[in-house]
């Protein structure tokens, strides 16, 4: 089985999330900044990925609340 670098990101995004819960992205951009930092272009592309898995799924999760809360209104 292969396991793509997009598919890699986003198991570790959902790892991340569960683990890390609302801070996730935050825990996943410093350690991504981090790495940059040491010059580890790699590593935080890797992250960068990750990263922008969780901002779409907050994004998505934030538009399917607000569709919730916009049902209830009426």
């Amino acid at each position: 089985m292969h396991v793509s670098s997009d598919d890699a990101a986003m198991i570790y995004a959902r790892a991340c999330r569960a683990w890390y819960g609302r801070r996730a992205l935050s825990v996943v951009t410093s350690k991504m900044q981090e790495l940059e930092q040491r010059g580890d272009a790699g590593g935080a592309a890797a992250w960068a990925k990750v990263a922008v898995v969780l901002s779409q799924t907050r994004k998505s999760h934030h538009e399917q609340r607000e569709i919730a809360d916009h049902g209830r209104l009426y």
